[in-house]
């Protein structure tokens, strides 16, 4: 895809954030065919939102396609959609109603830009962990075709990704310094309603442990700027998402370990 076309795919991508239009599916010579091209949209789409004072950086989100020759796709969280639990998200910023466990990091020092990569122990020495909720949501009409259907076709994953990787908002709890002591692998997840258990799990990330993608994007951004203290690293889920109503809390509970709580609310703030 030249610049031309991915100029004008993130100029949809702009106009939906900025209208709060659900916007249609891209069209072929639109639609990114792998994950670099995924990249340059979302940056394109950053660029035009940063630039212009619309949104300023609070930290990053990387994702995967699990497949070879791939890169990762990175894109960046915006402050404007980052909450302390508990949180009370406005329904009009996040519609779907989607929303899923994770255990995020909060950046304690810099990770400058430099030529020499990052070693695993430099990055989690700058590091504390935070349970967190991950709210999913997409600029796409999803009328026709749900985030879920876009996500497991093949034809039309990386045209969802494109979207800030279907980041709708997040919300993280207290963070811990002493993370490094957990096994995340085998730490149950149980986030509920007070009404039902909406998952239980134990373990679940892609990768076992979710801090290793954060070794990955320390690497990949240090070619772009680096890290800085205060940002937020975002590395999966534990399960999926679930769809949950409104003006319910939604908390997870990382047993031993923390909780978050966040609700999709109809009220106005």
């Amino acid at each position: 895809m030249d610049d031309a076309r991915i100029g004008a795919a993130a100029r949809l991508f702009v106009e939906a954030r900025r209208s709060g239009r659900p916007m249609r599916a891209l069209s072929d010579d639109l639609r990114p065919r792998d994950t670099a091209e995924v990249n340059a949209i979302v940056d394109a789409v950053t660029a035009e939102l940063v630039g212009a004072g619309d949104e300023t950086i609070g930290g990053w989100k990387i994702g995967f396609v699990y497949s070879p020759r791939q890169q990762p796709m990175i894109c960046p969280l915006f402050r404007s959609r980052l909450f302390a639990s508990p949180a009370a998200v406005p329904l009009g910023l996040v519609p779907s109603r989607r929303i899923e466990p994770e255990i995020s990091f909060r950046l304690v020092d810099d990770l400058p830009a430099r030529a020499a990569p990052y070693r695993a122990a430099d990055v989690a020495d700058a590091l504390a962990a935070c349970p967190s909720l991950e709210l999913i949501d997409t600029r796409f009409d999803t009328s026709a075709r749900s985030i879920r259907a876009m996500l497991d076709d093949k034809a039309t994953r990386l045209e969802a990704m494109a979207d800030h990787n279907t980041t709708g908002a997040y919300v993280t709890g207290a963070p811990r310094a002493d993370w490094q002591s957990f096994d995340f692998a085998a730490t149950r997840a149980v986030m509920r309603t007070p009404d039902r258990v909406v998952v239980d799990t134990v373990g679940g990330h892609a990768f076992s442990d979710p801090f290793l993608p954060c070794v990955v994007l320390a690497n990949a951004m240090r070619h772009r700027g680096g890290l800085r203290r205060g940002e937020l690293l975002v590395t999966g889920s534990f399960s999926g998402f679930f769809e949950v109503a409104a003006d319910e809390p939604v908390t997870v509970d990382f047993v031993g370990f923390g909780q978050a709580q966040a609700t999709f609310t109809t009220t106005s703030q």
